[in-house]
């Protein structure tokens, strides 16, 4: 019998680990860990020089810089500031907050500002002291961890630390046969060492204490100017409070108060028959709805707004039925404290046939109307815009389904946004209940008019 050979002395034998494959996934998974570490030190690097890194929070410079964004502002003398300049300053409406903003010019009293996404200039002056920098660099999407933290937003946060884990697990996955020679322990070592310092470079709250001190660095908020009715024009079910001047997400589990998240001060009443925390619609991290009795249940904001005829508006809410009576769903009336309006518009309510109606008040009502019904229990975004160059339009589910270019006037009016209910004598279609019989969610009134790709995102943003 001839002997078996023996095995030479350390030989490691492997399998799959040791294929070509196995080296082809390792070196991708670690040039991927290696741009993300590139990335995070390109933003940090500088600040050690004195210039800011920011995690954008709003969408009030769209579409140029989104929420998720890392900027980083360079020191800039208060003599060569010019007008087109995206400035990081602390903002003058926000006590310990940071506001980036272009430069629209320089006045006696200081600096006038504005998002790009915003209709107007805001209206708080900025003191040239309060400039921390010019922003020069833009990572995309670098900051969303601190984003989704920040919103709470656990499904995608854990999404993305899964996803790193996978990256550093296949990043070590090649392992070929070598002998096992003195120098294998310290090469071990060096492998470990470097998926250690990934996780705490890429993974906040990892032990990492002077990525904790960076990250708290980082955040900072692109805020509104103080004109609220002036707001940007950016709304996800879990972030509206960014971007709309009023945003009730309705999703407090008892009590009358429904807290106004947006940029507007006040908040919103819960009346009558309402039942708190019920399934809402797909919107990750805000997933509960108040469910309206049909009889008394209705919510009432605590804004007041001074709309003009030509005011450009757009409001927005989620909602779920299977009423045949229809009922109002949002709308703007003079009524005070919740009670009934004698002068109302910028309505949206549902018929009893289950269609949907939107229309403006310009000596008579005048309204459009969908060709389909939505009273079939399922979740529906019904979003609602005018403008004077547009008319108005009416969109559910991302989509605009009736829309009438000529109708460009409406009631010049003093009064508050609503939902559940109002009167709808004297409009077209009145259906048989003015109290509307569902749930809701996510109420939002905005100051601009929503363009249908803002209008699609939104609705794609839902779960």
């Amino acid at each position: 019998m001839t002997p078996a050979v023996p095995s030479a002395p350390g030989a490691v034998r492997t399998g799959l680990r040791g294929t070509a494959g196995a080296l082809v996934v390792s070196v991708l998974a670690r040039t991927v860990l290696g741009a993300l570490v590139l990335a995070v030190l390109v933003a940090a690097v500088p600040t050690v020089v004195g210039w800011q890194a920011a995690v954008v929070t709003s969408g009030s410079m769209a579409p140029r810089v989104q929420p998720g964004d890392v900027t980083v502002a360079r020191p800039v003398d208060t003599s060569d500031l010019a007008a087109g300049q995206v400035l990081l300053v602390d903002d003058p409406d926000g006590a310990g907050g940071l506001l980036l903003h272009r430069l629209v010019s320089v006045e006696d009293g200081g600096l006038r500002l504005r998002g790009d996404a915003n209709p107007t200039a805001d209206g708080s002056l900025v003191d040239p002291a309060a400039v921390h920098g010019v922003a020069a660099l833009r990572l995309p999407g670098l900051g969303l961890p601190v984003l989704w933290a920040a919103q709470q937003r656990w499904v995608p946060l854990g999404g993305a630390g899964l996803a790193l884990a996978a990256l550093l697990g296949l990043s070590v996955l090649h392992r070929p046969s070598v002998d096992q020679r003195p120098d294998r322990g310290p090469r071990r070592v060096r492998r470990r060492s470097v998926a250690v310092l990934a996780v705490a470079v890429l993974l906040p709250g990892t032990g990492a204490a002077a990525y904790g001190t960076a990250a708290a660095a980082y955040t900072a908020a692109t805020a509104n100017g103080p004109d609220v009715f002036r707001s940007a024009l950016y709304y996800t079910c879990t972030s509206g409070s960014a971007g709309a001047a009023q945003y009730l997400d309705l999703q407090e589990s008892s009590g009358t108060v429904a807290r106004n998240r947006g940029s507007a001060t006040g908040d919103g009443t819960y009346a009558g028959g309402v039942t708190h925390g019920v399934d809402g619609p797909p919107c990750t991290g805000a997933s509960r709805a108040v469910r309206l009795d049909g009889s008394s249940g209705f919510v009432h904001t605590g804004v007041t707004v001074a709309l003009p005829p030509g005011q450009t508006f757009s409001t927005q809410l989620w909602f779920s039925t299977t009423t045949t009576r229809g009922g109002h769903l949002i709308g703007f009336g003079n009524g005070t404290n919740g009670a009934t309006s004698s002068v109302k518009d910028r309505m949206v309510y549902m018929t009893t046939t289950g269609h949907l109606r939107f229309g403006v008040f310009d000596g008579v009502p005048k309204t459009v109307i969908s060709p389909a019904a939505y009273n079939d229990g399922k979740w529906h975004l019904v979003t609602a815009t005018f403008s004077t160059d547009t008319g108005i339009r009416l969109f559910v589910d991302g989509s605009i389904v009736a829309s009438d270019a000529t109708i460009t006037a409406a009631e010049n009016n003093t009064g508050y946004f609503r939902a559940g209910y109002d009167s709808l004598q004297g409009w077209p279609d009145v259906p048989t209940s003015h109290w509307f019989a569902g749930s809701i969610a996510h109420l939002s009134v905005f100051a601009g008019r929503l363009t249908r790709a803002e209008v699609a995102a939104q609705y794609a943003a839902a779960g």
